[in-house]
């Protein structure tokens, strides 16, 4: 929601800057941002001419001794009719910028004379658009003063609101000036309705139908006869444009106006397109379709709440209106409607069609159902005020069921139990009536009367944050002891996570957190479960809980891709859900953890090992042995989704797949050539695979190490990690390190063969090793090696 300054003066005028306003809204749990619209000139001050005579060699120029206070008296050239001596000016210095920069004054000579600057007209500082002469100022400011402090040049503060759904009050600047006064201790003032009726009485002319009071509680109408739709007047579309909406016409603009500034939706139909003379607010029928404004159409369910001229759909109530009956160049007579309808209805409604509109964002929130004539009022007087007409008298008003008010019971005990603090009754009492909430002492409580356009305030607690939010969240006090149940306490379930992140990070990884709902066709690209679907999504591209983390992942690759980064890692834990039809919320939930690589090698002094897929291999395989994980193996796999991959096991246990993925998948989320490694594995599945045992420390043995090494000829079929294994075992307790420092192949050997080098440590914690132990052990190593791979000594 953007809120212009400007217009928040209407309610309320504040002395505070837009930074302060921005530090106290945020404080008060508005939290927004400030961006001031700028000047488009620099350096330019108050000046005073001291003298002023006629250039020597020109008929229409004058040399002036301009005096901008501090001793600075500067000799200026002007060609203004109405410059003389004795009067305050503009003056812009030399450096000051023009037109956002494009102009800069400049020191120069003019028929001869040196001028240091430049005496300003107002159309060139943007004060008004007088360019005959020069702008003369009454003022008592210091000279010096810079001119944006004399003169007021309309600048704007534009606040964008980041609002949470329960405070659909503010979402106007009305709601938003009620928390201005708050933080500045005074009301706010009314804003006046100068409404004339004509003679022709509204009941007479538009009759209101009411078929659904459930979803539609209350619906107000009111004709205005005569008008001509044409351009908004400038007042009117600065308004627009100062919070970034169009203008488009008097009348849609008069509408919106009152929309932003009392925050109530209302809708304007052309009253000779309803032919019946009657509104009936009802149910859709299941298959019924619409026109809407915006030229699409829409088929409707029986959850969809219409607004129809007698049988005839013409708007979706609290949505938008229809293509038929809306306002046009050739409009004369207005229908104005301005209702309540069922936040819920208004949120089903729009979210199964996939819309969103600034009067469903408000409806879906709650509006204020006392505020429907007010505001009716205050539209139909507007639009007599910039597109002519006549206003009916009276208002057709269909609310048969009046809102009781909701009433709290309130205790400061218990506030300030709750908060920690000791706030008395009259500082509560204060803050009741910043909120505007009725209250009356009943003992040593209160009954409390919430405003009409604050339905977020329901319960005690919700009063107790009203509290604390004016009270100010950083004075509540901070308890230097807490006490509590031992039951309280349960273990962490994830641990494992905190332990992963602590060895990803030092490797290079960047955490990353994707959105967990996402649109239908992701949820079939890296699985063959039957996904969770979403009752009431948001969007289609929010309309199920994902099935894996790695389409995620890959948005992200995408994302970093086209920010131009050459070389990343990124990990994620998250939540994965699959469809289950025994389970009572009909899904299953696990925790996953997703990976991903892409680039060669990292920007380096030096040169780095590219990061191929066995380099990728082993640092994941490290982080799993650091975790605790033994006997690790990878085999070939078949996983949906991947042109090529491995699964990872620990033992039995698997942990995880590895691999690229499909050139279709990668060409969805707009992934070039370079190759993308992912990973994902279930945390369960990897804890399952955890064996840490005790660590002790053990000290370094006071013995010397042998060194020794071999060379063996196998079949390139038989892995590294068979013969590492191999060599291992028959190596036994003394056989400390493995290296393999070399692999060499060539035809000479034949196709099929391959030669590779281990280097070998030994060492005893107890002895000196002689070297016929050494040699036996090598003998043993090289006759399981021939036994088990046909390996052949070199």
């Amino acid at each position: 929601m953007k809120i212009s300054l400007n217009w928040i003066h209407d309610y309320i005028s504040t002395t505070l800057t837009p930074e302060d306003l921005e530090t106290k809204l945020t404080d008060l749990g508005l939290e927004c941002v400030v961006e001031v619209s700028p000047l488009k000139f620099t350096d330019v001050v108050l000046g005073y001419v001291r003298s002023c005579e006629a250039q020597p060699n020109s008929d229409h120029l004058s040399v002036c001794q301009v005096d901008i206070g501090a001793g600075q008296l500067y000799s200026v050239v002007c060609g203004a009719p109405n410059v003389r001596q004795g009067i305050n000016v503009p003056v812009a210095k030399v450096g000051a910028k023009f037109n956002d920069g494009e102009f800069t004054i400049k020191k120069s000579k003019l028929r001869g004379v040196v001028s240091e600057g430049m005496i300003c007209s107002g159309k060139e500082l943007g004060f008004n658009a007088d360019e005959k002469g020069i702008l003369i100022l009454d003022t008592q400011a210091a000279l010096g003063t810079p001119i944006e402090q004399v003169l007021d040049f309309g600048q704007d503060a534009v606040f964008d609101i980041d609002l949470t759904p329960d405070r659909g009050d503010c979402l106007s600047h009305l709601g938003t000036a009620r928390e201005i006064s708050i933080i500045e201790g005074r009301p706010i003032r009314s804003r006046k309705t100068a409404l004339k009726e004509g003679v022709k009485a509204t009941k007479d002319l538009i009759k209101v139908t009411i078929s659904d009071p459930e979803g539609c509680p209350r619906y107000a109408a009111r004709i205005v006869n005569g008008v001509t739709v044409g351009p908004s007047p400038q007042w009117l579309a600065d308004r627009m444009t100062s919070i970034g909406q169009k203008s488009i016409n008097n009348v849609v603009d008069a509408a919106n106006f009152i929309l932003m500034d009392t925050g109530h939706p209302m809708h304007t139909f052309d009253l000779d397109e309803i032919k019946s003379g009657e509104i009936v607010v009802r149910r859709a029928g299941k298959g019924e379709k619409i026109t809407l404004l915006d030229e699409t159409v829409k088929e409707l369910g029986a959850h969809h709440l219409l607004i129809c001229d007698g049988k005839t759909p013409v708007a979706l109530a609290g949505i938008m209106g229809g293509l038929g009956s809306g306002i046009s160049e050739n409009t004369q007579n207005i229908l104005i409607e301005s209702a309540y309808f069922d936040p819920a209805v208004i949120r089903k409604g729009a979210k199964s069609l996939d819309l969103a509109t600034e009067a469903s964002h408000r409806f879906e929130r709650g509006t204020d159902i006392e505020n429907v004539t007010r505001s009716l009022d205050q539209l139909a007087a507007l639009i007599a005020e910039v597109a002519g007409g006549e206003v009916t008298r009276g208002i057709v008003d269909n609310y048969p069921k009046p809102l009781e008010k909701t009433t709290i019971t309130f205790s400061t005990e218990r506030c300030n139990r709750l908060l920690g603090t000791e706030l008395t009754t009259g500082e509560i009492e204060k803050i009741f009536s910043a909120l505007s909430i009725d209250f009356q002492k009943q003992g040593n409580d209160y009954l409390c009367n919430v405003p009409s356009y604050r339905n977020d305030l329901e319960r005690e607690v919700d009063l107790i944050e009203e509290i604390a939010r004016v009270f100010g969240y950083n004075n509540l006090p901070i308890s230097g002891r807490f006490s509590g149940s031992y039951l309280a306490f349960i273990p962490d379930k994830h641990e494992l996570d905190k332990k992963i992140r602590t060895l990803l990070h030092p490797l290079g990884f960047n955490e990353h957190t994707a959105n967990s709902l996402v649109p239908e066709t992701e949820t079939s690209l890296f699985s063959d479960v039957r996904p969770v679907k979403l009752t009431n999504p948001i969007s289609s591209e929010m309309a199920c809980l994902r099935t894996s983390l790695l389409p995620g992942m890959l948005k992200a690759v995408a994302f970093n891709i086209n920010r131009r980064s050459s070389f990343f890692k990124l990990y994620e834990f998250g939540a994965v859900h699959e469809f289950h039809e025994d389970s009572a919320t009909k899904s299953l939930e696990c925790f996953r953890l997703g990976m991903a690589w892409y680039g060669k090698t990292p920007q380096h002094w030096r040169k780095l090992q590219a990061a191929d897929f066995f380099h990728i291999k082993g640092e994941l395989l490290q982080l799993f042995s650091q975790l605790g994980c033994r006997r690790l193996r990878m085999a070939e796999a078949e996983a949906k989704g991947f042109r090529f991959a491995v699964s990872i096991f620990s033992g039995k246990h698997p942990l995880g797949v590895l691999g690229y993925p499909d050139r279709k998948i990668k060409d969805l989320f707009d992934i070039g050539d370079e190759d993308v490694i992912v990973f994902e594995g279930r945390v369960d599945d990897i804890a399952k695979a955890l064996q840490v045992a005790p660590k002790k420390y053990t000290a370094p043995s006071q013995y010397p190490a042998v060194h020794r090494d071999i060379a063996i000829l196998v079949k390139k079929t038989v892995t590294a990690e068979q013969l590492l294994r191999t060599i291992r075992s028959a190596g036994g307790d003394l056989l400390k390190e493995i290296t393999l420092f070399d692999l060499y192949e060539s035809d000479e050997m034949g196709q099929d063969q391959k030669s590779l080098a281990f280097g070998l440590i030994f060492q005893s914690e107890t002895k000196s090793l002689q070297a016929k132990v050494v040699d036996k052990l090598i003998e043993k190593i090289i006759k399981n090696l021939a036994r088990q791979h046909q390996a052949v000594q070199r």
